[in-house]
């Protein structure tokens, strides 16, 4: 594999960004499918941005600052999500007969 290029970690920092504004979205609509689906993606970009932490580290000279935040606001955004499905899971609960 190659090492990362800058060009990669802006793509992953780029993608963290999207999918953190994405999750705020889904939390404000409430929609338990779209936060599953989010929640899907960002465990698949995290798995990307650690793998990319670890090309950065060995050697390439490349700042993983950036790596590092977005994998924080991957992290952030799942922990929102899942509270938020578990709040919506709860709501529903109580709903029922």
């Amino acid at each position: 594999m190659p090492i990362q290029n800058e060009n990669e970690i802006r793509q992953l920092s780029e993608l963290s960004q999207k999918l953190e504004e994405e999750a705020r979205q889904a939390i404000n609509h409430a929609d338990p499918q779209e936060i599953q689906q989010l929640q899907t993606q960002l465990r698949e970009v995290q798995d990307k941005i650690q793998e990319a932490r670890g090309k950065a580290i060995n050697g390439s000279g490349t700042s993983t600052e950036p790596l590092f935040d977005a994998q924080q606001r991957v992290e952030d955004a799942q922990h929102h999500m899942k509270r938020a499905l578990t709040n919506l899971n709860a709501q529903n609960d109580e709903v029922q007969p």
